[in-house]
């Protein structure tokens, strides 16, 4: 009888928490329902259709989040107590100071807006993630320095990291400001034409949505953008913007720390080189004066180890791009003084034989011009330690000047078939000659010289021809900066000013720094009150200027 009756008693159906995805609901098939991507999906090479909304949205419902994700197992717990009051690495050049503690994944509140509908679903969240439009002034900030609590990031190399259950929120409301990156900043980071792909789209934004390190440095830069281009005034932009740098450079920080003590994995190397050059784009987005530089020479070991592997294998498409930029930035430094070059010859060189493409579309400089002027700058540099002769320096840079001048801008192989690569090319191969001239000393060639005239016009001319609606036309800046520089001709002064202030606008970067040195170098040339034969703008470039000026022609052209 009490069979009959426990039988006859309905059992409640299970009923599971997550639901299949989109793709595998609709192909009938069993979901690993792994998030942020199915892996069936993913190993078929299907487009995974991600997963739909684990809760209803209502008009305006607040709700708290966990104040702390709960550690993976005891053992992890046991691996963070036990190095919880590690130094931390010395990535800026000072003593080490503090400890590295893991980054709280404390959130105040969510505020939610209600959802009319995924119609108008964007680009750069994956199809996995419910969309909710959220207002600007809604994110929540990233949790207080004052109040929270880090200690090194670890990260199990025997399987693909799990997302953490924290990171898919702060993707979540932070959309709009991801989106901003993607569909604004990267195209005016990059050149990106028909038969080229965006390299901020395709090797950064997948990392934010696996470390949230690289998250918080993206919407950090993006907040930051968002309110100095003028497309939100608000202040709380600029509390944001801070707030997630300083998450950013914590999980920088423990990165390095492990590195120091393990070792860091493939992947945990792309999030340090990607929150690197984050980090520098966000200040020169916001002051034009980096005060993050100094990591460019920080990660010059990691740069280095990448470019000379034992397996070349074990270089990631997205770790050529992260070592191309930042030897870019790096051979910008020494530009403006060759001591400042960090980066050795080796990584330069892996940049020309296997980051081509990557430093073509981000800059338009072919990779042959970065390698010999790298090698001038190299030169100059160890002419200025006392390793060179000044004579040996001198017939390096006459072979040197016969190589640009000699250089063919017609047998260059170019991303595609636009015809302003080659415009770009000259222009770069210009402002290389205007740098070699200022060799070995800056104040003895007057600006009237023939040759600086000649290569000042190229540049000017070479900028008349783009149109200004052009994606190449922003990488002008850099050598429009140097034509602006090694002027003395009132037309061309006012062109080359009008020039850089029309990039300014198309990109929403004010490049202050860079403004305030040229001023600086016209008004004393005009006073010409030293009487001598040139004013050299590199001996106005102060310690704190010397990334944040040059580098801008990258973040904001």
């Amino acid at each position: 009888m009490a069979t009959d009756t426990t039988s006859s008693v309905k059992c409640p159906t299970a009923r599971r928490k997550d639901p299949a995805c989109g793709t595998c609901r609709k192909k009938c098939r069993k979901c690993d329902r792994k998030r942020p991507i199915c892996d069936r999906c993913r190993t078929k090479g299907l487009h995974c259709e991600g997963y739909p909304p684990r809760f209803q949205f209502c008009e305006m419902i607040t709700a708290t989040a966990p104040r702390r994700r709960s550690l993976v197992d005891s053992s992890r717990s046991s691996a963070v107590a036990s190095t919880r009051s590690l130094p931390l690495p010395n990535v800026s050049g000072g003593s080490p100071t503090g400890s590295v503690e893991e980054p709280s994944t404390d959130i105040e509140a969510l505020t939610v807006v209600s959802v009319a509908g995924s119609a108008s679903s964007q680009a750069s969240l994956p199809p996995d993630h419910p969309r909710p439009k959220s207002h600007i002034l809604n994110f929540p900030s990233p949790p207080s320095p004052a109040s929270s609590q880090f200690s090194p990031i670890y990260i199990d190399s025997t399987s693909p990291p799990a997302v953490p259950p924290d990171l898919h929120e702060e993707i979540l409301t932070n959309q709009h400001l991801i989106d901003h990156f993607d569909q604004i900043l990267s195209e005016h980071l990059t050149i990106h034409v028909n038969g080229t792909v965006n390299p901020f789209r395709e090797h950064v934004l997948p990392l934010a949505y696996q470390h949230q390190g690289i998250l918080h440095a993206l919407l950090g830069l993006s907040a930051c953008h968002i309110h100095v281009s003028g497309k939100n005034e608000s202040q709380q932009f600029v509390t944001l913007s801070l707030r997630y740098r300083g998450s950013a450079l914590r999980y920088l920080a423990s990165l390095l720390s492990k590195e120091e003590m393990s070792g860091l994995t493939t992947e945990e190397e792309e999030y340090a080189l990607g929150t690197v050059l984050l980090l520098v784009l966000h200040d020169v987005c916001e002051t034009g004066v980096s005060s993050h530089g100094a990591h460019l020479t920080g990660v010059a070991f990691l740069c280095k180890r990448l470019a000379c592997p034992a397996n070349s294998s074990a270089r990631s498409k997205a770790s050529m791009f992260f070592i191309s930029a930042l030897a870019w930035l790096d051979m910008l430094c020494g530009f403006s003084g060759a001591e400042k070059l960090a980066y050795s010859e080796d990584v330069r060189k892996c940049v020309r034989d296997h980051g081509s493409l990557s430093l073509h579309t981000l800059v338009g400089c072919p990779p042959v011009i970065f390698y010999r002027i790298g090698q001038v700058l190299t030169a100059g540099k160890s002419c200025l330690a006392g390793d060179l002769s000044i004579e040996q320096f001198q017939a390096l840079l006459d072979e040197a000047e016969i190589f640009f001048r000699s250089w063919d801008p017609d047998q260059a192989v170019y991303p595609t078939g636009h015809r302003e690569w080659k415009q770009l090319a000259e222009a770069y191969r210009h402002a290389c000659l205007l740098r070699i001239l200022r060799f070995p000393d800056s104040f003895s060639m007057p600006c009237e010289d023939p040759r600086i005239r000649a290569s000042v016009s190229a540049i000017l001319d070479v900028c008349a021809d783009i149109p200004r609606d052009d994606a190449f036309y922003r990488r002008l800046l850099f050598p429009l900066f140097l034509a602006g520089a090694e002027t003395s001709s009132p037309h061309q002064l006012h062109y080359a000013s009008w020039c850089i202030g029309e990039i300014k606008h198309l990109t929403g970067f004010p490049h202050p720094a860079m403004t305030e040195l040229l001023t600086k170098v016209w008004e004393e040339r005009r006073a010409n009150a030293s009487a001598r034969a040139n004013v050299p703008w590199m001996e106005h470039v102060l310690n704190f200027y010397a990334l944040s000026t040059l580098s801008s022609s990258f973040e904001g052209a």
